[in-house]
Protein backbone atom coordinates (compact mmCIF):
# COMPACT_ATOMS: atom_id res chain seq x y z
CA UNK A 1 0.00 0.00 0.00
CA UNK A 2 1.23 3.34 -0.99
CA UNK A 3 2.24 5.74 2.11
CA UNK A 4 -0.01 8.80 1.75
CA UNK A 5 2.70 11.99 2.74
CA UNK A 6 -0.01 14.46 2.03
CA UNK A 7 -0.53 15.67 5.59
CA UNK A 8 3.16 15.87 6.17
CA UNK A 9 3.69 17.94 2.70
CA UNK A 10 0.75 20.50 3.79
CA UNK A 11 1.15 24.18 3.73
CA UNK A 12 -0.63 25.99 6.29
CA UNK A 13 -3.90 27.91 5.67
CA UNK A 14 -2.48 31.75 5.93
CA UNK A 15 -4.61 34.61 6.96
CA UNK A 16 -4.35 38.51 6.62
CA UNK A 17 -2.68 39.47 10.23
CA UNK A 18 -5.51 40.99 11.55
CA UNK A 19 -6.51 43.18 14.54
CA UNK A 20 -10.54 42.69 13.86
CA UNK A 21 -12.23 39.64 13.27
CA UNK A 22 -15.84 39.12 12.43
CA UNK A 23 -17.24 35.82 13.10
CA UNK A 24 -20.41 35.10 11.18
CA UNK A 25 -22.96 31.97 11.95
CA UNK A 26 -25.54 31.79 8.87
CA UNK A 27 -27.93 29.02 9.71
CA UNK A 28 -29.05 28.64 13.77
CA UNK A 29 -30.56 25.39 13.23
CA UNK A 30 -29.36 21.58 13.20
CA UNK A 31 -25.60 22.30 13.13
CA UNK A 32 -25.83 26.20 13.68
CA UNK A 33 -27.45 25.67 17.24
CA UNK A 34 -25.09 23.48 18.75
CA UNK A 35 -21.84 25.12 16.67
CA UNK A 36 -23.22 28.39 18.41
CA UNK A 37 -21.33 28.19 21.98
CA UNK A 38 -18.14 27.23 20.16
CA UNK A 39 -18.38 30.09 18.33
CA UNK A 40 -18.51 33.02 20.91
CA UNK A 41 -15.66 30.49 23.19
CA UNK A 42 -13.44 31.40 20.28
CA UNK A 43 -14.67 35.01 20.21
CA UNK A 44 -13.83 35.36 23.22
CA UNK A 45 -10.41 33.88 23.28
CA UNK A 46 -9.38 35.85 20.55
CA UNK A 47 -10.95 39.20 22.28
CA UNK A 48 -8.61 37.88 25.34
CA UNK A 49 -5.43 38.10 22.95
CA UNK A 50 -6.23 41.72 22.05
CA UNK A 51 -8.42 41.17 18.91
CA UNK A 52 -11.25 43.25 18.74
CA UNK A 53 -14.13 40.45 17.89
CA UNK A 54 -17.75 41.00 16.31
CA UNK A 55 -19.61 37.80 16.55
CA UNK A 56 -23.21 37.67 14.23
CA UNK A 57 -26.00 35.46 14.60
CA UNK A 58 -28.08 35.11 11.20
CA UNK A 59 -31.35 33.00 10.58
CA UNK A 60 -35.04 34.34 10.16
CA UNK A 61 -36.58 31.18 11.55
CA UNK A 62 -38.54 30.43 14.44
CA UNK A 63 -38.18 27.08 16.72
CA UNK A 64 -40.19 24.63 15.84
CA UNK A 65 -41.36 21.47 18.28
CA UNK A 66 -39.99 19.24 15.73
CA UNK A 67 -36.63 20.93 16.41
CA UNK A 68 -36.39 20.46 19.76
CA UNK A 69 -35.07 16.90 20.04
CA UNK A 70 -32.63 17.00 17.49
CA UNK A 71 -31.05 20.87 17.72
CA UNK A 72 -29.80 22.97 20.48
CA UNK A 73 -33.22 24.20 22.03
CA UNK A 74 -35.98 23.34 24.67
CA UNK A 75 -39.58 23.38 24.58
CA UNK A 76 -39.90 26.84 26.73
CA UNK A 77 -38.05 28.65 23.37
CA UNK A 78 -41.03 27.13 20.70
CA UNK A 79 -41.57 29.93 18.87
CA UNK A 80 -38.95 31.92 19.01
CA UNK A 81 -36.53 33.17 16.42
CA UNK A 82 -33.59 31.14 16.05
CA UNK A 83 -30.56 33.20 15.77
CA UNK A 84 -32.09 36.06 19.05
CA UNK A 85 -32.67 33.02 21.07
CA UNK A 86 -29.13 31.92 20.81
CA UNK A 87 -27.36 35.04 20.52
CA UNK A 88 -29.18 36.20 24.12
CA UNK A 89 -28.02 32.43 25.90
CA UNK A 90 -24.52 32.87 25.25
CA UNK A 91 -23.73 36.79 25.20
CA UNK A 92 -25.49 35.91 29.08
CA UNK A 93 -23.02 32.55 29.17
CA UNK A 94 -19.55 34.02 27.74
CA UNK A 95 -20.39 37.86 28.56
CA UNK A 96 -19.92 38.85 24.81
CA UNK A 97 -21.79 40.87 22.28
CA UNK A 98 -23.68 38.95 19.91
CA UNK A 99 -25.57 40.68 16.66
CA UNK A 100 -29.02 38.63 15.77
CA UNK A 101 -30.44 39.13 12.44
CA UNK A 102 -33.51 37.56 12.17
CA UNK A 103 -33.62 37.93 8.26
CA UNK A 104 -32.43 35.90 5.43
CA UNK A 105 -28.61 36.65 4.77
CA UNK A 106 -27.51 39.30 2.60
CA UNK A 107 -23.80 39.09 1.20
CA UNK A 108 -23.29 43.06 1.65
CA UNK A 109 -23.51 42.93 5.18
CA UNK A 110 -20.03 41.21 4.45
CA UNK A 111 -17.49 44.11 3.57
CA UNK A 112 -14.18 43.54 6.01
CA UNK A 113 -11.91 46.63 6.63
CA UNK A 114 -8.52 46.07 5.60
CA UNK A 115 -7.25 45.04 8.75
CA UNK A 116 -10.50 43.03 9.24
CA UNK A 117 -10.92 39.58 8.89
CA UNK A 118 -14.32 37.53 8.28
CA UNK A 119 -15.18 34.04 8.60
CA UNK A 120 -18.40 33.12 7.55
CA UNK A 121 -19.84 29.65 8.16
CA UNK A 122 -22.63 28.59 6.48
CA UNK A 123 -24.83 26.08 8.29
CA UNK A 124 -27.60 26.49 5.70
CA UNK A 125 -29.32 23.70 4.17
CA UNK A 126 -30.48 24.67 0.33
CA UNK A 127 -28.78 25.78 -2.26
CA UNK A 128 -30.45 29.70 -2.92
CA UNK A 129 -29.14 30.13 0.65
CA UNK A 130 -25.01 28.70 -0.37
CA UNK A 131 -25.55 30.72 -3.53
CA UNK A 132 -26.30 33.85 -1.79
CA UNK A 133 -23.70 33.42 1.26
CA UNK A 134 -21.14 32.41 -1.52
CA UNK A 135 -21.21 36.22 -3.15
CA UNK A 136 -19.06 37.28 -0.34
CA UNK A 137 -16.04 35.87 -1.68
CA UNK A 138 -15.90 38.22 -4.61
CA UNK A 139 -14.92 40.50 -2.11
CA UNK A 140 -11.57 38.48 -2.72
CA UNK A 141 -11.15 39.20 -6.47
CA UNK A 142 -8.56 41.92 -6.13
CA UNK A 143 -6.70 40.94 -3.05
CA UNK A 144 -3.72 38.75 -2.78
CA UNK A 145 -4.73 37.69 0.65
CA UNK A 146 -8.23 37.16 0.88
CA UNK A 147 -10.08 39.05 4.03
CA UNK A 148 -12.87 36.29 3.90
CA UNK A 149 -13.27 32.70 4.06
CA UNK A 150 -16.31 30.96 3.72
CA UNK A 151 -16.56 27.67 5.71
CA UNK A 152 -19.48 25.76 3.99
CA UNK A 153 -21.17 22.64 6.97
CA UNK A 154 -23.55 20.59 5.13
CA UNK A 155 -24.47 16.73 6.27
CA UNK A 156 -27.01 13.85 4.89
CA UNK A 157 -28.59 11.34 7.27
CA UNK A 158 -25.42 10.15 8.41
CA UNK A 159 -22.71 11.67 6.84
CA UNK A 160 -21.39 15.20 6.74
CA UNK A 161 -18.67 17.48 4.67
CA UNK A 162 -16.80 20.45 6.02
CA UNK A 163 -15.34 22.65 3.11
CA UNK A 164 -13.07 25.98 3.63
CA UNK A 165 -12.43 28.03 0.44
CA UNK A 166 -11.69 31.98 -0.18
CA UNK A 167 -11.73 32.50 -4.18
CA UNK A 168 -14.46 31.59 -6.89
CA UNK A 169 -11.55 31.11 -9.59
CA UNK A 170 -11.61 27.81 -11.33
CA UNK A 171 -8.04 28.49 -12.81
CA UNK A 172 -5.27 26.42 -11.30
CA UNK A 173 -2.54 29.58 -11.59
CA UNK A 174 -4.66 31.30 -9.57
CA UNK A 175 -4.26 29.34 -6.36
CA UNK A 176 -0.53 28.79 -6.26
CA UNK A 177 1.71 28.61 -2.88
CA UNK A 178 4.62 30.28 -2.04
CA UNK A 179 7.51 29.89 1.34
CA UNK A 180 4.88 30.67 3.29
CA UNK A 181 2.00 28.50 3.00
CA UNK A 182 -1.56 28.52 1.12
CA UNK A 183 -3.18 32.27 0.75
CA UNK A 184 -6.33 30.72 -1.45
CA UNK A 185 -8.11 28.18 -1.52
CA UNK A 186 -11.36 26.99 -4.02
CA UNK A 187 -14.65 28.11 -2.48
CA UNK A 188 -16.97 25.37 -1.79
CA UNK A 189 -19.40 25.79 -4.59
CA UNK A 190 -15.99 24.88 -6.86
CA UNK A 191 -15.02 21.77 -4.98
CA UNK A 192 -18.22 20.15 -4.82
CA UNK A 193 -20.86 22.00 -7.35
CA UNK A 194 -23.69 19.87 -6.72
CA UNK A 195 -24.22 22.11 -3.82
CA UNK A 196 -25.78 24.68 -6.17
CA UNK A 197 -28.15 21.74 -6.93
CA UNK A 198 -31.73 22.46 -5.65
CA UNK A 199 -32.72 19.12 -3.82
CA UNK A 200 -36.29 17.77 -4.34
CA UNK A 201 -37.58 19.25 -0.86
CA UNK A 202 -36.25 22.76 -1.76
CA UNK A 203 -38.43 23.06 -5.66
CA UNK A 204 -41.46 25.02 -4.84
CA UNK A 205 -43.71 22.83 -7.10
CA UNK A 206 -42.48 19.28 -6.22
CA UNK A 207 -44.79 16.66 -5.64
CA UNK A 208 -43.73 14.87 -2.83
CA UNK A 209 -46.15 14.00 0.04
CA UNK A 210 -45.35 14.90 3.51
CA UNK A 211 -44.63 11.44 4.03
CA UNK A 212 -41.90 11.36 1.71
CA UNK A 213 -40.77 15.11 2.78
CA UNK A 214 -40.32 13.96 6.25
CA UNK A 215 -38.20 11.45 5.14
CA UNK A 216 -36.09 12.99 3.06
CA UNK A 217 -35.01 15.23 6.27
CA UNK A 218 -35.17 12.46 8.48
CA UNK A 219 -31.97 12.91 10.45
CA UNK A 220 -29.55 11.44 12.95
CA UNK A 221 -29.26 12.67 16.84
CA UNK A 222 -25.73 12.48 16.37
CA UNK A 223 -24.99 14.28 12.88
CA UNK A 224 -25.19 17.67 13.21
CA UNK A 225 -23.05 17.64 16.35
CA UNK A 226 -20.12 15.74 14.44
CA UNK A 227 -20.49 18.73 12.09
CA UNK A 228 -20.05 21.23 14.51
CA UNK A 229 -17.36 19.85 16.40
CA UNK A 230 -15.39 19.65 12.51
CA UNK A 231 -16.48 23.33 12.20
CA UNK A 232 -15.44 24.23 15.33
CA UNK A 233 -11.68 22.88 14.90
CA UNK A 234 -11.47 24.33 11.52
CA UNK A 235 -12.34 27.85 12.92
CA UNK A 236 -9.94 27.02 15.72
CA UNK A 237 -6.98 25.80 13.79
CA UNK A 238 -7.60 28.52 10.78
CA UNK A 239 -7.10 31.38 13.44
CA UNK A 240 -4.17 30.03 14.81
CA UNK A 241 -2.37 29.72 11.69
CA UNK A 242 -2.41 25.77 12.24
CA UNK A 243 -4.88 24.31 9.99
CA UNK A 244 -3.52 22.37 6.92
CA UNK A 245 -6.52 20.83 5.54
CA UNK A 246 -9.50 22.42 3.11
CA UNK A 247 -12.30 19.54 3.29
CA UNK A 248 -13.04 16.61 5.20
CA UNK A 249 -16.13 14.17 4.66
CA UNK A 250 -16.97 12.01 7.26
CA UNK A 251 -19.71 8.79 7.79
CA UNK A 252 -21.64 7.60 11.07
CA UNK A 253 -22.23 4.58 9.56
CA UNK A 254 -19.09 2.91 8.50
CA UNK A 255 -16.88 5.70 11.18
CA UNK A 256 -14.91 6.58 8.49
CA UNK A 257 -13.42 9.83 7.67
CA UNK A 258 -10.66 11.47 5.16
CA UNK A 259 -9.59 14.98 4.96
CA UNK A 260 -8.04 16.53 1.92
CA UNK A 261 -4.91 18.54 2.91
CA UNK A 262 -3.46 21.94 1.40
CA UNK A 263 -0.79 20.59 -1.09
CA UNK A 264 -0.51 22.30 -4.40
CA UNK A 265 -1.93 18.91 -6.03
CA UNK A 266 -4.71 18.43 -3.83
CA UNK A 267 -6.03 21.80 -4.71
CA UNK A 268 -5.64 20.91 -8.53
CA UNK A 269 -7.14 17.98 -8.18
CA UNK A 270 -10.43 19.33 -6.59
CA UNK A 271 -10.99 22.34 -8.94
CA UNK A 272 -10.71 19.23 -11.97
CA UNK A 273 -13.25 17.04 -10.28
CA UNK A 274 -15.48 20.20 -10.16
CA UNK A 275 -15.24 20.80 -13.70
CA UNK A 276 -15.62 16.79 -15.24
Amino acid sequence: MELNLDLANASPVLTINYTEIELWLVGCGGTGSWLAPSIVRLGRVLSSKGKKVKLYFVDPDHIEEANVLRQCFCDAEIGLNKAKTLALRYAIAWKMEIGAIAQPFDPAWVVPAYNTLALVTGCVDNARARQSITQILENNNHQFTPRTWYLDCGNSRRSGQVLLGSHLSTQPDDYRFDALGCFRLPAATIQQPDLLIPQPEEIEDNSLSCEQLALLNSQSLSINQRVAAETFDYLLQLTTGKLRRFATYFDLESGSGRSLYTTQTSVIQAIHQSSN
